[in-house]
């Protein structure tokens, strides 16, 4: 790379990107409305995970749409492709704010603070990519150098969003496992009890019908 322009593609991303990272970090440390309580945490986990997927691979597929073309496409083309970076990390930004909102039970709290955590850690990654690529854009010779591509060289630096699995993922797999063993050892407990209880009633029934046979 060498001291040439920065190209106008790069620019308006990286104008773009700045706003989207500093707004982020701000929504990030609001305090969210209340609104209502975990019914289900099994089917609230079920939810947001596909929310959170559908909108990390949306928001990759808009990530590549902007930065594959740099050079060859109208602005237009990268303001478009902006706009549809900030309308996923919105929707991130949507689902994290009513999960936050909620209030869960204390036999619930794990596993809801567990999956605030993966949406935390998934806009913590996203923030620090939306600087990076912004940083980037300021200026591309210290980008690259800090990438490790020679500025006088023709290296390629890449500007992709990669996204690491949240360590949290494992941890609430592990307790949504061990809390569904629990409530089948409760249903097989609550149905033998209940088994129990029907015998007995059946041989306190027994013992009634033998006694008013027996008065006749």
């Amino acid at each position: 790379m060498t001291d040439e322009p920065i190209p106008r593609p790069l620019t308006i991303l990286g104008e773009a990107f700045r706003f989207m990272a500093e707004k982020l970090e701000t929504r990030m440390d609001q305090e969210p409305l209340e609104t209502g309580s975990v019914f289900n945490i099994s089917d609230l986990v079920d939810e947001h995970v596909h929310l959170l997927s559908d909108r990390v691979s949306a928001l990759t597929a808009h990530v590549n749409e902007g930065l594959g073309l740099l050079s060859y496409e109208p602005d237009e083309h990268f303001h478009r492709a902006a706009r549809r970076i900030r309308a996923e990390l919105e929707g991130i930004l949507g689902g994290y704010d009513s999960l936050r909102g909620l209030q869960a039970t204390a036999e619930d709290f794990e596993g809801w603070s567990l999956l605030v955590g993966i949406y935390r850690e998934t806009l913590y990654q996203i923030q620090v990519w939306l600087d990076e690529v912004a940083d980037f854009a300021d200026d591309p010779v210290a980008g690259a150098k800090k990438r490790g591509v020679s500025a006088d060289g023709d290296g390629v630096v890449n500007l992709g969003l990669v996204m690491n699995p949240p360590p949290q993922i494992d941890r609430l797999t592990s307790w949504l496992t061990h809390k569904h063993d629990l409530m089948a050892a409760q249903h097989q407990n609550a149905w033998e009890q209940e088994q129990r209880h029907a015998h007995r009633d059946r041989m306190i029934a027994g013992v009634l019908i033998g006694l008013f046979v027996g008065t006749k």
